[in-house]
């Protein structure tokens, strides 16, 4: 007896809720009268039957009033009673005493506070239940906004990757063009690399752990034409997870970090070591380096930008089901970790 059910399914539980509560208004009334408990259902049935289907016919033909709440309750609850008062009539007209007013007038009061108590509760169903759809779909919203958020932030970052770094670049090239041509050529191929892996990157929303590694490569031979033997790097990719796709963008933060705050202030230098690994539910991607480490240096404390953006957008991608850890290691250096699920939406 749901009020304005809005779809096929709504219908279909309202008559079922309708015809179980009716049934089980006729097994009291039948404790109380001693007529047959069809007789009972019946006249049950007709008070809820009634409401249900004036329900419909407002909602079919007079939308704009069932929209009014208040009006198309009073309305549908009145013909409910006038219909099922009708119906139960027909019913006990046959016995002593209910063949006039005066019989038939408890029938018709009982029939107002059935009505109204069954109007209130699947009327307090259907809010309850629309309420949770709204809040669900606030919900989902919220989620889908804070997603194109951090997209929108990671396209901003894809657009530029790092002023600071391509204006080093090109002033180390044109130091090394009169110092060390092939060594300036050499980073001037690099930089082309990295700037093409970018722009294809920007594009997409997810990439191939092959692709990123391709992209941390191309940046990685500049640091290291820049820095010299103080940078040694090594990749240590599975098969299993060379495929995977993953956002964009998402180890650069943590290899530039190991650079700026590890290897780079370090006399040195370091080695850094990137690993990605998968099995059948998670994928692993580390940063490792053997530099100076967060006890050493207080800026790499795991909560800079680059940091805080990652996880930001590992939250909004994978709501809440990824993870980025930055442990120091034992023998010096830091461990960025990343666990992904597989094959998540």
């Amino acid at each position: 007896m749901m009020t304005i059910p809005m779809t096929e399914n709504g219908w279909a539980r309202s008559l079922l809720f309708t015809t179980l509560f009716c049934a089980f208004i006729a097994v009291i009334t039948a404790s109380i009268w001693s007529a047959p408990y069809y007789e009972n259902l019946m006249i049950s049935l007709g008070y809820g039957y009634s409401a249900v289907f004036m329900s419909w016919a407002l909602e079919r033909f007079v939308p704009a009033l069932a929209q009014q709440r208040t009006l198309s309750l009073a309305i549908t609850l009145s013909v409910a009673v006038a219909l099922g008062t009708v119906n139960a009539y027909f019913w006990v007209s046959k016995y002593p005493g209910f063949d006039a007013w005066d019989g038939i007038k408890p029938i018709f009061f009982l029939g107002i506070i059935f009505t109204s108590v069954s109007f209130y509760f699947f009327h307090a169903q259907e809010q309850k239940m629309k309420l949770q759809q709204a809040l669900e779909q606030t919900k989902r919203d919220k989620v889908e906004q804070e997603k194109a958020l951090v997209e929108s932030e990671l396209k901003q970052l894809q657009s530029q990757i790092e002023p600071h770094f391509l204006f080093n670049t090109l002033a180390n090239v044109s130091v090394l063009v009169d110092a060390n041509p092939e060594q300036a050529k050499v980073m001037l191929d690099k930089l082309t690399t990295l700037l093409r892996a970018s722009m294809t990157s920007h594009r997409s929303s997810h990439v191939s752990i092959t692709s990123e590694m391709e992209l941390l490569e191309a940046y990685l031979a500049i640091q290291q034409t820049r820095l010299g033997d103080r940078l040694n790097v090594k990749f240590d990719i599975s098969s299993e997870a060379s495929h995977i796709m993953i956002p964009p963008y998402l180890l650069q933060p943590l290899v530039e970090n190991a650079i700026k705050h590890g290897i780079e202030p370090s006399v040195k230098g370091g080695n850094i070591v990137i690993e990605a690994k998968a099995n059948d539910e998670h994928c692993t991607l580390k940063v490792i380096d053997n530099g100076l480490g967060l006890s050493t240096n207080n800026d790499n404390a795991g909560h800079g930008i680059g940091i805080k953006n990652a996880k930001s957008r590992l939250n909004a991608m994978y709501h809440g089901n990824a993870a980025l850890t930055i442990t120091e290691n034992v023998q010096g250096g830091v461990t960025a970790s990343i666990t992904l699920p597989i094959n998540a939406d």
